[in-house]
């Protein structure tokens, strides 16, 4: 059976009828789930569309979930056993056939009195055993008794705040379909609008998604915080949660296992883990909080890559898109570069889309043109895409390819197109793209050349957190073979321009919680192995950074000046962040501002820095 640690609970009720009215009122008050009528004829179309799933008790009808009794024991049922509910109806040997036979996820009881004969049923499968209940006490005695599931109908946000307040248990919310069903089985099992529906009804971790206004690149203030918090309706943690930070605190390390089920944790819970986070980071830096002084250049958007979450790349015929395909030439992005050293960055940044006419001679060659210029410009440039595409199109090994552009004066790599470091997720996210072991490859050898990076993760489209904990584990397991990553750079996801959001086949980000998840576990998990966790203001704004710098992170990246990426999916930030805009953002937050170097192996304190001078390292 089901342990019973965590309760989950649907907002559910009769569907009345499908025009838009209706559906919005429904909406407001918060049900997310609606059972059919058979003798109304709904557009269950329309349904999915307003964010509605469903549950019908015609087995050949479209729908969410269906109904399952006794009176089907003996039809064939070809539905998959997680969209089945089981209503018993107190007839001991045909839930064991049906049991046994469909699999339901989900036994749908009415009597409490039926709770031990399923707790002791020797079932094939494990369900989940789930009831109505029409009050608070209703619900606290179906949970005492041993109830895994609340169906609450017409329940308003106050009686389910009162009901988590005065439960022992944590209660989430849920969808129908989610958390039973994972991302990839759900693209395997739904029809088009049905996944759609259910990737944007549902976080990252599966819980039913809190609508607010705000999400990364929104433009948007962050939701209203309880302490770091904006979840009001879910609260979730894994059964060992009080003992891994305890634990973590003993032994300052955190494995795999436990750091998967801290990224379930949902509503008040995540304080807690953020707090922690914030200990560890004052432990290293104190209250200093650090950024860089560069300018991002992106030369090009033309990329012949085909992945689906980018909204930058162009094909060269992309003339109707909202920015036209472009190419800057070497000298363009050497005055580029001219100019940002005169307003006193010490780093330029180089990223930009595999051009069809790219070799990797494009690279070195724009390389030594601003080294020739500039000397002592940084040069943070080119993705492990890129370093692979250029060593292929030279006919080089990786190793001789980064030892002539380390030669050519390269200083680092910035460590994106890694997306999320999970095949599983790649094949639908960048299938054409590097693998996750090609882009630890390049990652190793650049470390073992002397060739520092930063190592980012791009999280809320299609991803879980299985990925999540994948991906942290390259990274370490990288970190400790060569000390090479100087900081972890979370980037959530903007899918406002993005394809594969605009296809309907993608979340609409990370929810504002699973970013404050993502910045605290990436401090614990990288303890005493990577000393920097940055926040992109680009996606987050300075809002959303300021409260992190109280949940594990301390630094805020580069002063940027022409970001284009993130724009190019939707992102309503700014450009550009300026120094002294910085610096004010960090007083403000209590803490101390420092100008660094790429390596963060120079530092300038700027407590006392005046609006009028130029800020340089």
């Amino acid at each position: 059976m089901i342990e019973n640690k965590n309760i989950s609970y649907l907002r559910i009720r009769p569907c009345d009828s499908d025009n838009e009215i209706y559906l919005n009122s429904r909406a407001k008050e918060g049900t997310s789930a609606f059972t059919l009528k058979p003798e109304l004829d709904i557009d269950y179309k329309n349904l999915l569309i307003n964010g509605f799933q469903t549950i019908s008790s015609d087995i050949a009808s479209n729908s969410s979930a269906w109904f399952i009794d006794d009176e089907l024991i003996n039809t064939k049922i070809n539905q998959n056993s997680k969209r089945l509910i089981y209503r018993y109806r107190g007839i001991k040997e045909n839930a064991l056939e049906i049991i046994s036979r469909y699999k339901p996820a989900i036994v749908l009881i009415e009597s409490l009195e039926d709770i031990e004969f399923f707790m002791f049923l020797n079932g094939t499968t494990n369900f989940i055993i789930s009831k109505y209940v029409n009050s608070i006490d209703d619900a606290i005695e179906a949970v005492k008794r041993g109830v895994h599931d609340l169906f609450l109908r017409d329940w308003s946000k106050d009686q389910i705040l009162e009901l988590q307040s005065k439960l022992s248990i944590p209660l989430y919310e849920r969808t129908i379909l989610s958390p039973l069903l994972e991302v990839n089985e759900a693209r395997n099992l739904l029809e088009k609008t049905e996944f759609t529906n259910f990737l944007q009804t549902r976080n990252v971790r599966g819980y039913k998604r809190e609508t607010t206004s705000w999400y990364p690149g929104s433009g948007e203030s962050i939701p209203n915080l309880f302490n770091f918090t904006s979840e009001t309706l879910s609260d979730y943690k894994a059964s060992n949660f009080d003992n891994i930070l305890k634990n973590f605190q003993k032994t300052e390390n955190l494995n795999e296992k436990d750091l998967l089920d801290l990224f379930k944790t949902s509503g008040k819970y995540i304080n807690q883990i953020a707090e922690l986070a914030n200990e560890l980071t004052k432990n290293v830096h104190g209250n200093k909080v650090t950024f860089v002084k560069n300018r991002n250049i992106n030369y090009t958007n033309q990329c012949y890559y085909k992945c689906g979450f980018c909204g930058f790349s162009k094909g060269p015929q992309s003339l109707d898109l909202k920015e036209k395909p472009y190419t800057l030439t070497p000298d363009e992005v050497l005055n580029r570069t001219i100019e940002a050293h005169k307003n006193g960055a010490s780093e330029v940044c180089l990223q930009g889309g595999i051009h069809p006419s790219y070799t990797g001679d494009f690279y070195i060659d724009l390389v030594k043109k601003i080294k020739s210029e500039l000397p002592d410009m940084h040069i943070h440039g080119f993705t492990p895409l890129e370093i692979w595409q250029g060593a292929n199109t030279v006919n080089k090994s990786i190793e001789d390819y980064l030892q002539d552009l380390k030669e050519a004066g390269l200083g680092t790599l910035p460590g994106t197109a890694a997306e999320i470091l999970d095949d599983r997720i790649r094949k639908y996210l960048c299938d054409d793209k590097i693998t996750s072991s090609q882009w630890g490859y390049v990652m190793e050898v650049a470390h073992s050349l002397g060739i520092k990076s930063t190592a980012t993760i791009m999280f809320g489209h299609i991803d879980d957190l299985d990925s999540w904990v994948n991906h942290f584990q390259l990274i370490k397991n990288i970190q400790i073979k060569t000390n090479g990553f100087t900081e972890i750079v979370p980037l959530p996801f903007v899918h406002m321009g993005s394809p594969i959001f605009l296809q309907g086949k993608s979340m609409p980000g990370p929810a504002w919680d699973e970013i404050v998840l993502m910045h605290s576990l990436a401090r614990i998990y990288f303890y005493n192995t990577i000393d920097n966790i940055q926040a992109s203001w680009v996606k987050l704004g300075h809002d959303g950074a300021k409260v992190l710098l109280e949940s594990g992170v301390n630094d805020l990246g580069g002063t940027l000046i022409n970001e284009n990426i993130s724009r190019a999916s939707g992102a309503n930030h700014g450009q550009e962040t300026t120094d002294i805009e910085f610096i004010s953002l960090i007083n403000d937050a209590g803490k101390i501002p420092y100008l660094r170097n790429t390596l963060y192996t120079s530092f300038k304190n700027l407590e006392s820095v005046s609006s009028e001078n130029v800020i340089k390292i």
